[in-house]
């Protein structure tokens, strides 16, 4: 008997949802590696099955019932119209602070970036006491 893993579950819901990998990371500001590396796991913290779940409008409570009583979450039809926010990741959660840490260094990238366009600039121009 195959026993299917979580990340087996979700993957299933996120594709029957007709959700483009692309778009769920973007969404999650997660990449997209992460989500395949979610996808291959036989279990999965709850903050992100509950995430994956809002972003495609999608209730796992059914699929993860057991793991949903255990935690005392409950999901109600509102929560699952809720894009703006992820209400069920904890600040503690491990998730909450890799989403953190990837758009610190995505805002550092564009500020390096932002930096060395404005050197590259200074470069090319004369210096005023040449001429």
């Amino acid at each position: 008997m195959e026993v299917i893993n979580a990340g087996e579950i979700v993957e299933h819901a996120v594709r029957r949802q007709n959700i483009n990998i692309s778009e769920l990371s973007r969404r999650m500001k997660v990449n997209r590696r992460t989500l395949y590396n979610w996808f291959q796991q036989k279990k999965l913290h709850l903050d992100v099955i509950c995430a994956i779940g809002q972003v495609i409008n999608y209730d796992f409570s059914k699929e993860f019932e057991e793991e949903f009583y255990n935690s005392g979450i409950k999901l109600a039809e509102n929560d699952l119209n809720t894009r703006g926010g992820h209400q069920h990741i904890s600040q503690e959660s491990i998730y909450y602070w890799m989403e953190k840490y990837i758009a610190l260094l995505e805002d550092y990238k564009r500020l390096l970036q932002t930096t060395r366009s404005e050197d590259f600039g200074r470069m090319n121009r004369p210096n005023e006491q040449e001429w």
